[in-house]
């Protein structure tokens, strides 16, 4: 396919309306005056009552491919040409799936969809370009060319005007004439005018025939939890600590002098020696990288520290993990604590101390002499120091280096501790948390949450438990989860955000669109550039599933045809011209009959010879403009329309498309404005925006160059079409979605979760979201609550023998 300017192929505006453009990258050919406009950002007007060049439909070769060098396939009951994939899993496995009748299936892995009409799963057949279907044969599934489903007669009709630059034009007219006559013989000989266009599911999209039969890890609500999982799954308050169990006592705690500690329960202090008086104490934070827990040396510095700055505050006590967290189920370096992991309450002892102070030493494995302010920065580079920062009470925070004064400590205030110590990962962030905790911001609970688990996966831990990034975050949340050892840490924070009221977080992470493939799911970026609060959901995760997927309720869904293209069935509303071309055309025979009887009788009133050579010049008349009556016919702005989505791989032109569909040019479809990445839009010199041909940019056209030559796990180009808005948008995926569900809204419009299906697991998969005008809902019907994952693993495949790839 050649996408240069002189080509006829998709590189002229789509609407009457003259605007101007410039693209973002490359200077474009001048179609039409240059300015200095970006896409959606007009600045430099058209001259007034200048047309912007016409496009031409691309030539499709559609049944002219059965005589192609092409291997292809041929499926009878359709009268259809396939080509088998170029690529096999190389998986031998069996795998059974039951779909919503309760019909089951089994069957090798392959590529296969919910057939939208019966619920059956079909092979996964993709219509595609001309290119790309006369190109090497890279992909799992199976492939077709794209047909003309439209009227002969209406492409006929169409054809006359459809391929002339300009039908107001003297130029162009003589062309039209010519065409007129070739044209109107033609359709004389057709008696069909229509091509059965379809109706069905009242006008709405094709539904999504879907029904999970599965079990989840855990369900949002405690009647669907299996026995024995309820508490684990949605136990929520066992971890609030009020006291700790033991703290350090000082010997003579009003001396200033070091007279060592006792470890002590803190119910039994309570009943000897603290009946009336308060449990102040101090909190030790150190690591373990300047303090080993093996190193009795070590152990007793931590301890000159921590008592003495006890005693300089003035407590009695002060808590230090190494002595204590005395039962195995505390200590988070103990093998126990993975069998009762219940270390991660330690926030709520940092929560009640008087103070927190910080022990930093020189590392052993260091010969020199590090400053404090680098031990720090290593203190603070350990994921479970961020947060006892967080939580620590007071404004500052006192810090102690082994072998140096201990009399005289480095005072660092809260609210500069983050660019002091912190700045060379995420010190912005890091300090908006600060100020959140001190009282001076306040943060969202979606942006507590979100910026917290970013903050904490920016920083290092030595791995005790697979989520214990999210259970780090549990202590700075109200409610917590019991900690679940066989969790992933995507199914920890899952049912961290579902314990708490977190604004759906999971529900807006689902409907956000990954700056890139290999973009982790903590890190919650839109590639739309929106943030999280600036999408508004209106569906519901019931449940959290293996292979980091989860339950999904109330969404709308539709589903996506792939293989062709069929005739949708629309409606115009009343017009005296529709009315009179209609007229014309079916009383034209009448007309010519009389013309020809009036003729016959002019011998005995020669009178009647002017009326029947009036009616025959009037019938010939009428035969010649047949092509542009039948357009009228067709024309005209559209009051109803069956909604369907259809999807090709590779890129078409907008006329093409709806010549292809609806049998001419008539200016409906166009491309969207806003829906993908890869849309782009214009404003003209009236401040009207349209979509324009994504391919006008030279960045998009070498995509889809490049997307030609893609495997299977590579990204690739599509485009959806939209009947009902009557848009066309190209996006880029790794595979063809099979359906769209429409989960929230932002902006203006609906977020849309393009999804695959694997059928062997009975999961939607995400490959990407779409932005669908809001209309959209009027015909889109709810879907059960469905399995959907955020990123599908690439099944391994090798190409198939004696195909050419």
């Amino acid at each position: 396919m050649n996408y240069s300017p002189s080509q006829s192929n998709g590189q002229y505006g789509v609407k009457p309306e003259p605007y101007v453009t410039q693209y973002n990258t490359s200077p474009p050919p001048q179609f039409y005056p240059a300015s200095s406009t970006l896409y959606g950002h007009a600045q430099a007007p058209a001259q007034e009552g200048t047309l912007s060049p016409k496009e031409f439909p691309m030539n499709l070769k559609a049944w002219m491919h059965i005589f192609g060098p092409q291997k292809l396939h041929m499926r009878w009951w359709y009268t259809h040409h396939i080509k088998l994939p170029g690529w096999k899993y190389e998986s031998e496995q069996t795998f059974r799936h039951r779909d919503f009748a309760g019909r089951v299936r089994t069957g090798p892995m392959e590529d296969r969809y919910l057939h939208h009409l019966d619920g059956r799963l079909r092979k996964l057949i993709v219509a595609c370009s001309d290119d790309l279907f006369e190109g090497p044969d890279n992909t799992t599934w199976r492939r077709t060319y794209v047909r003309m489903v439209s009227p002969l007669k209406v492409r006929i009709a169409t054809w006359v005007i459809d391929f002339s630059y300009d039908p107001r034009s003297w130029d162009d007219w003589w062309i039209m004439l010519l065409r007129a006559f070739p044209a109107a013989f033609a359709m004389s000989f057709l008696f069909y005018t229509s091509a059965n266009e379809r109706w069905q599911f009242n006008k709405w999209y094709a539904p999504v025939p879907y029904q999970y039969y599965g079990d989840a890890k855990t369900w949002s609500n405690h009647l669907e939890n299996r026995i024995g999982t309820s508490l684990l799954a949605r136990n929520n308050d066992v971890y609030r600590l009020l006291k700790p169990r033991h703290l350090c006592f000082l010997r003579e705690p009003y001396d200033d002098e070091l007279h060592g500690v006792d470890v002590r329960s803190v119910a039994d202090w309570e009943v000897t020696d603290g009946v009336d008086a308060p449990l102040n104490y101090l909190f030790i934070a150190y690591s373990t990288e300047h303090f080993s827990h093996d190193s009795q040396e070590d152990k007793a510095a931590l301890h000159v520290i921590a008592e003495t700055a006890a005693r300089a505050a003035k407590v009695p006590a002060y808590w230090v993990a190494v002595s204590c967290m005395r039962d195995p189920d505390e200590l988070e370096s103990d093998v126990e604590a993975k069998k009762y992991p219940q270390v991660y309450r330690i926030s709520d002892v940092v929560r009640g101390a008087q103070a927190m102070v910080i022990a930093v030493g020189q590392p052993k494995s260091s010969s020199m002499k590090v400053p404090t302010s680098k031990l720090l920065s290593q203190w603070g580079s350990r994921m479970w120091t961020f947060p006892e920062v967080l939580l620590s009470p007071g404004q500052t925070i006192a810090v102690y280096t082994r072998g140096s004064d201990l009399r005289a400590p480095l005072r660092v205030s809260k609210n500069q501790f983050a660019g002091r110590v912190w700045s060379a990962s995420d010190a912005t962030e890091a300090r908006q948390l600060i100020d959140h905790y001190l009282g001076s911001l306040g943060l969202s609970r979606l942006e507590l949450a979100v910026t917290a688990l970013k903050c904490l996966y920016n920083r290092y831990t030595t791995e005790y438990l697979a989520g214990d990034q999210a259970y780090a975050l549990m202590g700075l949340l109200r409610l917590r989860p019991q900690v679940d050892q066989t969790d992933t840490p995507f199914q920890a924070f899952a049912r961290l955000s579902l314990a708490n009221d977190s604004d759906k977080l999971l529900e807006r992470y689902l409907c956000t669109l990954p700056v890139s493939m290999t973009q982790p799911w903590y890190i919650m970026d839109d590639a739309y550039n929106s943030r999280l609060w600036d999408v508004e959901p209106y569906c519901q995760v019931a449940a959290i599933c293996d292979r980091d997927t989860v339950i999904l309720d109330g969404a709308r869904g539709a589903s996506i045809r792939w293989k062709s293209f069929f005739p949708v069935g629309f409606e115009t509303g009343p017009s005296f011209k529709r009315q009179m071309a209609v007229l014309a055309m079916q009383n034209n025979g009448t007309v010519f009959v009389v013309g020809i009887v009036l003729c016959t009788f002019s011998g005995l009133v020669p009178l009647l010879a002017f009326f029947g050579v009036v009616l025959l010049l009037l019938a010939i008349w009428i035969w010649l403009q047949s092509p542009r009556l039948i357009r009228t016919t067709y024309g005209g702005k559209l009051t109803d329309v069956q909604a369907a989505l259809f999807g090709f791989e590779g890129y078409i032109n907008a006329p093409a498309v709806e010549r292809s569909i609806f049998g001419g040019c008539f200016n409906r479809m166009g491309w969207s404005a806003n829906g993908s990445l890869l849309s782009r839009s214009v404003v003209n010199e009236h401040g009207e925006r349209f979509g324009v041909d994504p391919t006008k940019d030279p960045a998009v056209r070498e995509l889809v160059q490049r997307a030609k030559h893609a495997k299977p796990g590579d990204m690739r180009v599509f485009t959806l079409v939209d009947t009902y808005n009557m848009e066309m948008t190209m996006f880029e995926a790794v595979r063809p979605p099979t359906c769209v569900f429409l989960c929230a809204s932002e902006g203006g419009m609906q977020r849309a979760i393009a999804c695959s299906y694997d059928w062997t697991t009975q999961t939607m998969y995400r490959e990407t979201v779409l932005r669908m005008p809001t209309p959209a809902l009027n015909r889109m019907e709810r879907v059960p609550r469905f399995r959907i994952g955020i990123q599908r693993a690439e099944m391994p495949s090798r190409p198939v023998v004696g195909v050419a790839v």
